[in-house]
């Protein structure tokens, strides 16, 4: 079997001193994720992220720019993931929890708590970074096929 790169788009929306989070549980572990999902083949990552928001919290979000990028790779080389973060806003919907088998809850964290939760991958640092400082001045062109 080829091994892939595969790639996850995550979304930050913020609502004052909160943000938003998805809790998991896989194989009896429970952990926070950002909300978003990998990229399917011919989808560019606003897509995807506006997409994986409908299916996990039930809201329509405008993808605004990217914040920054991680990698997650398997010490033993099985998995790559590269995580794509962009800051999101609220658009329409009633928050609820999506269609994912592996979701369990759906919620506002408070900012000043981030510490205290399990959060994949971690980027709580970052993520605090981001809430002091704002943008870091990444910039995502989109797709320029030509």
């Amino acid at each position: 079997m080829e091994k892939q790169i595969r790639i996850r788009v995550q979304g930050i929306l913020e609502k004052e001193d909160e943000v938003l989070l998805v809790r998991h549980e896989k194989n009896g572990v429970e952990y926070n994720l950002l909300p978003g999902g990998g990229v399917d083949l011919g989808e560019d990552f606003r897509t995807a992220l506006k997409r994986e928001y409908l299916e996990e919290c039930n809201i329509v979000v405008e993808v605004g720019d990217m914040i920054f990028i991680s990698e997650g790779i398997a010490p033993n080389g099985s998995r790559h993931i590269v995580n794509v973060y962009f800051k999101v806003e609220y658009v329409s919907g009633e928050l609820e929890l999506g269609i994912d088998g592996n979701l369990i809850g759906v919620e506002y964290i408070k900012k000043s708590d981030i510490d205290k939760i399990t959060l994949y991958p971690n980027t709580k640092k970052e993520l605090k970074d981001y809430f002091e400082n704002g943008s870091t001045g990444v910039k995502y062109l989109g797709n320029r096929w030509e």
